[in-house]
């Protein structure tokens, strides 16, 4: 509702990144557009926040594949 009132205003829309150093079966926070669910950490995390934070699909898409398992 609060982001019907902000409306107009040039601001963005709020996001959430949640990172499980230790992931396991579930999240933190449900599957959504505007949320981002991350299992693991390693300096790769960084650059597939800012992939998404900037809303540019193909650039997230080439680092999370860029990504050796």
């Amino acid at each position: 509702k609060n982001q019907l009132h902000l409306g107009g205003h040039n601001i963005a829309a709020p996001r959430l990144v949640c990172i499980d150093i230790q992931p396991y079966n579930t999240t933190q926070a449900p599957d959504r557009d505007d949320i981002l669910n991350i299992g693991g950490f390693t300096d790769a995390v960084f650059n597939v926040v800012s992939a998404y934070l900037e809303n540019d699909a193909s650039r997230f898409v080439q680092e999370v594949e860029s990504i050796k398992l």
